[in-house]
C-alpha cells in the first residue's frame, strides 16, 4: 500500500519537489526582470545605436530573455512547448499576431516566438515593480486607453512593426475562451492588416486565472501553440456594413477560430457554438 494513502496531496512529495521548482522559476524570473530593468535596459541607452530604434532593442533584449526563460523550465520539468505552423506568421511586419491566453506565461512563449513584438498589456504592468521598467522601456501600450490605442497600434504597423494582441485583454476562464474585446478588430479594419491567430492548448491546465502558483499539475504541462491561417479583414468592409457591425462580425470570427478553429467564409464557426459573446467597445469589458 502506497505511504501517500490519506495524505492531502500539497503535502506529498513529489507535488511539493514540483511546486518548488515552479518556485525557483518565478524567482528566477523576477531577478531577471530586474537585472534587464536596472542594469541591461540602462546599458542599452548608454550605448548609441545608430538609427536603431531603443525599443526594438529593448524587445530583441526580451525575446532572448523569454527564449531561456523557456528553456529554464523545461529543463526544470515543468513544461514542454511544441509549435505548429509558425512559418504561417512569416518574418517581418506589418503583422498582428493574436493569441487565446489560458496560462500565465502566454506572453512568454509568444515573446519567445518573436523577435520583434510590440505587446498590448494590462496597465497593471506599469504599478509591477519587477516589470514596470522593461514595459516601458520596450514600448509596450496599455489597453486602457481606447480610441487612441487603435490609433497607436495602426501607427506601430504603419512602421512595419509586429503587434501582439490577447484579445479577451487577461487570461481565459477555466477551460474555455473568455469575452473577445473588439480591439483587435478595430485595429485590423484600420490598418488592412490580416490577423495571424495562434490557438494556445494547455494539458494538463496550469498558471490559469485565479489559480495559485503552487497549484501545480501532478505532471510536466504540455503547451501546444497552433498557428492556423490569417483571418482577412477585407471580408468585412467597413464601408459596406459599417464600422461597428464589420467589427462585431470580425470579432465573432475571430473568436470562432480562437475557440474552435478555421470558420465559414460568412465568419459563423465550423462546429461547436461560440464560447462567449463579443464585446461592445475596443479594448473594454463592456457589453
Amino acid at each position: 500500500m502506497s505511504s501517500d494513502v490519506g495524505v492531502p496531496r500539497f503535502w506529498r512529495l513529489p507535488y511539493c519537489w514540483r511546486a518548488l521548482r515552479t518556485g525557483l522559476a518565478f524567482a528566477v524570473f523576477g531577478v531577471g526582470a530586474l537585472l534587464v530593468a536596472f542594469v541591461v535596459i540602462p546599458l542599452i541607452r548608454a550605448v548609441p545605436g545608430g538609427r536603431s530604434d531603443p525599443t526594438i532593442r529593448v524587445q530583441a533584449v526580451i525575446h532572448r530573455g523569454f527564449r531561456w526563460f523557456e528553456w529554464f523550465m523545461s529543463i526544470l520539468g515543468l513544461i514542454r512547448v511544441s509549435r505548429i505552423g509558425f512559418e504561417r506568421l512569416g518574418r517581418h511586419g506589418p503583422r498582428v499576431v493574436i493569441a487565446n491566453h489560458p496560462t500565465l506565461i502566454d506572453v512568454i512563449l509568444m515573446g519567445a516566438s518573436l523577435p520583434q513584438a510590440d505587446c498590448i498589456v494590462k496597465k497593471a504592468a506599469w504599478r509591477n515593480p519587477y516589470l514596470r521598467g522593461v514595459v516601458a522601456a520596450a514600448g509596450y501600450v496599455p489597453n486602457d486607453e481606447g480610441e487612441k490605442l487603435v490609433e497607436s497600434c495602426v501607427s506601430r504597423l504603419r512602421r512595419d512593426r509586429t503587434l501582439l494582441i490577447f484579445p479577451e485583454g487577461t487570461r481565459s476562464p477555466r477551460r474555455r475562451l473568455g469575452r473577445i474585446q473588439r480591439g483587435a478588430a478595430h485595429v485590423a479594419l484600420r490598418s488592412g492588416v490580416p490577423l495571424l491567430p495562434v490557438v494556445i492548448r494547455c494539458d494538463p491546465p496550469t498558471l490559469m486565472k485565479g489559480q495559485h502558483w503552487y497549484d501545480v499539475p501532478s505532471r510536466t504541462a504540455h503547451l501546444e501553440l497552433v498557428a492556423l491561417d490569417p483571418i482577412d479583414p477585407a471580408r468585412y468592409p467597413p464601408d459596406h456594413l459599417g464600422l461597428p457591425v464589420a467589427a462585431r462580425r470580425l470579432s465573432r470570427e475571430i473568436e470562432a477560430v480562437l475557440a474552435h478553429g478555421p470558420c465559414h467564409r460568412d465568419g459563423s464557426a465550423a462546429g461547436a457554438p461560440l464560447t462567449s459573446e463579443a464585446a461592445a467597445s475596443p479594448w473594454s469589458d463592456g457589453p
